[in-house]
């Protein structure tokens, strides 16, 4: 690569660095303040969130109401995803990041699969979402 790329690649980065930095808090905004604790988020969210999808999963839903109530469940569920990368939960900024954000995308495809009704998609979503959980509990769970 010439220097003038280079150049150019690393400015953009940190422009987009930057600018994603400041649309996540902007002057004047009330800083984030976390209240539940990383066991709390799963004792209070993921835990029954997650059960009622795997739950699904095994048995789809039947009625359109059922197919709205594990939608909603599985964008509750990546929302608590969220609020793992927020504060003092991050553990580190490396797997832990990549392992929560992880979880979010498997929720939102679990979420997508159940608009769709399409029991197929959501049980292999529901599958693939179990796995990213097992993951990251193998690494940071304490045994």
């Amino acid at each position: 690569m010439t220097r003038t790329l280079v150049s150019a690649l690393g400015l953009a980065a940190v422009v987009f660095t930057a600018t994603t930095v400041l649309r996540a808090q902007q002057p004047g905004d009330a800083p984030v303040k976390t209240v539940a604790t990383t066991l709390e988020i799963m004792k209070t969210m993921t835990i029954p969130l997650s059960d009622a999808v795997f739950n699904a999963g095994a048995e789809p839903p039947k009625t359109d109401e059922a197919w709205t109530k594990v939608r909603e469940q599985a964008v509750a569920l990546a929302e608590a995803g969220n609020l793992l990368m927020l504060g003092d939960r991050v553990i580190d900024r490396g797997d832990w990041m990549k392992m929560a954000r992880a979880k979010v995308d498997a929720a939102d495809a679990v979420a997508k699969a159940a608009t769709a009704k399409n029991a197929d998609q959501f049980s292999m979503a529901a599958d693939a979402l179990y796995e990213t959980c097992a993951s990251c509990h193998n690494k940071y769970m304490k045994k």
